[in-house]
C-alpha cells in the first residue's frame, strides 16, 4: 500500500499522544505547578478540570468537523492550536490567563484525539484496520505511562514548572509537517453547515460545563 497516508497516520499519532500528555504530567506535576504559582487546593484544581472540559467539548465536534471542513485541514487546525496554546500557558502572568488557555489546550486536544480512529480507518486497508485500532490504543496505554517519566524529569531534574507544558512543542510541529504532507486532501463539505445540530452543540456545552 502507499507509505505516504501511514506518514500522515504517524503524524496523527503524534499529535494525540501530545495531548495526551499535556493532560497526565500536568495531572501528575498539579501539586509542584500549585506551589510554584502560589495557588491553594481548590484553584489549583481548576487546572485539570478545565482542560478535561475542553476535551470532553473537543472530542464531541471533531468528526463534524473533519467531514465538513476535510480531515486534513481540520487536524492541522487542531495541532496549530494545541501548540499556540502549549507555547502561550508558560507566559501566562495570572491563575486567570492560565485556566483560559487551559480551555483552548484542552480544547484542541479533544479535537485531535478522535480524528487518530478517523484516519486509521481511513488510510490502512481493510484487512489490517485492526492494527488502526491498536494504534488508538497506544495512546491510551503507553502515554500514561510515560509522562509519569516526564513528570519527573522537568519537576526534579529540569525544575522548572514551565516543562510541564512545554513537552507538546516539538510533538506538535513534527506532527503537522507529517499531516501537512501525508493526508489527502478531500473537497469541503460547506453545505453541511445548514444542517448543524445547533441545539445538541448547545446541550454538549452546557452538559461538559456543569
Amino acid at each position: 500500500m502507499n507509505i505516504r497516508p501511514l506518514i500522515g497516520l504517524l503524524g496523527v499519532l503524534l499529535a494525540a499522544m501530545s495531548a495526551d500528555l499535556n493532560e497526565y504530567v500536568s495531572l501528575t506535576t498539579l501539586t509542584d505547578v500549585r506551589g510554584a504559582l502560589g495557588v491553594s487546593y481548590d484553584p489549583g484544581l481548576w487546572i485539570a478540570s478545565l482542560y478535561i472540559t475542553g476535551v470532553s467539548v473537543g472530542m464531541a465536534f471533531a468528526p463534524w468537523n473533519a467531514v465538513t471542513f476535510t480531515l486534513r485541514r481540520f487536524t492541522l487546525f487542531a495541532i496549530g492550536l494545541a501548540c499556540a496554546a502549549t507555547v502561550l500557558i508558560p507566559l501566562a502572568q495570572n491563575l486567570q490567563a492560565l485556566l483560559a488557555l487551559r480551555v483552548i489546550q484542552g480544547l484542541s486536544g479533544g479535537l485531535t484525539i478522535p480524528l487518530l480512529m478517523t484516519t486509521a480507518l481511513r488510510v490502512l486497508a481493510p484487512q489490517i484496520r485492526i492494527y488502526g485500532l491498536a494504534v488508538y490504543a497506544l495512546t491510551v496505554t503507553f502515554t500514561p505511562n510515560i509522562s509519569i517519566s516526564l513528570a519527573a524529569l522537568w519537576v526534579d531534574v529540569m525544575g522548572d514548572w514551565r516543562f510541564v507544558f512545554l513537552q507538546a512543542v516539538p510533538l506538535d510541529p513534527i506532527a503537522a509537517v507529517l499531516v501537512w504532507y501525508g493526508l489527502p486532501q478531500d473537497p469541503p463539505r460547506y453545505e453541511r453547515l445548514r444542517q448543524f445540530d445547533w441545539r445538541g452543540a448547545l446541550l454538549i456545552l452546557v452538559g461538559c460545563g456543569s
